[in-house]
């Protein structure tokens, strides 16, 4: 069984301070930010002021529909 190729994302991703990471999306305007939340930080035992939320939250998001 043949498949067909629908799309090809372009992304970069620059590492920031700490856990922080900017994702540039082709088709976005803005950077989507990624880093840790506080249900992963408390897990963890991360200390951070900045949330954002976790690229596992966008995969499961993108599954879930």
């Amino acid at each position: 069984m043949a498949t067909e190729h629908i799309h090809t994302s372009r992304i970069k991703i620059f590492k920031d301070e700490g856990s922080v990471r900017r994702a540039y999306i082709e088709g976005f305007e803005e950077p989507v930010y990624y880093g840790v939340h506080s249900n992963i930080k408390d897990f963890y035992g991360y200390v951070s002021d900045i949330e954002y939320p976790a690229t596992l939250d966008h995969i499961i998001a993108a599954a879930a529909g």
